[in-house]
């Protein structure tokens, strides 16, 4: 995919933000209304975005991710995609912010997709799942393996409405918020491979 003018307008908007060095109000003045983000995946596994540990979103923070994370979910939830999970980090953003489908199984056709913010793994079973296969939008010349993850897990997260959230996931729920959770965490799942 080539890089469009929008592209490079959001990654160097993006990196002010992140680094609070000059005020964005001109935002508004480029028909913010109707603003569409342009999600280009981040790809490979030496990009050092990608290798970031991103930040919490402070709740001041809030307002300015609005528009981002909505086009992540409609990203996610666009069939022409056929993905089930997306963090910031893979369109350049590193702030802990991840969508995610909760699948029940790969026929669960009444699966929610939700956005989180600051999430973060409360509880893990010892239990592990070995026969999910995971592939990644970020690495689209690898191949796909089976990883070790815990099978059950207590998440806390912060919704759109910046209320904290807290549920318990199963199985392949449990499973893809665990690998959007490394991308926040700068991890890819070949490093589980390698390990």
């Amino acid at each position: 995919m080539s890089i469009s003018w929008q592209n490079i307008f959001l990654k160097l908007l993006f990196s002010l933000e992140t680094h609070n060095k000059y005020p964005i109000i001109f935002i508004s003045i480029i028909c913010w209304k109707n603003w569409k983000y342009m999600l280009q995946i981040e790809i490979w596994k030496d990009n050092p975005i990608l290798r970031t540990v991103c930040e919490p979103i402070k709740q001041n923070e809030w307002k300015k991710y609005v528009k981002l994370w909505k086009e992540m979910v409609s990203y996610i939830k666009n069939p022409d995609h056929a993905w089930v999970g997306l963090a910031a980090p893979q369109v350049w953003v590193t702030k802990r912010i991840m969508v995610c489908s909760l699948l029940k199984s790969w026929d669960d056709e009444s699966f929610k997709t939700i956005m989180m913010i600051n999430p973060e793994i409360l509880e893990s079973s010892d239990e592990t799942l070995c026969d999910i296969e995971e592939g990644c939008l970020s690495l689209p010349k690898a191949k796909k393996w089976y990883v070790a993850r815990h099978k059950d897990i207590k998440l806390s997260y912060y919704d759109e409405k910046a209320k904290q959230q807290i549920i318990r996931l199963s199985g392949l729920a449990s499973v893809i918020v665990q690998h959007e959770i490394d991308h926040l965490n700068g991890e890819l799942y070949i490093d589980k491979l390698e390990k």
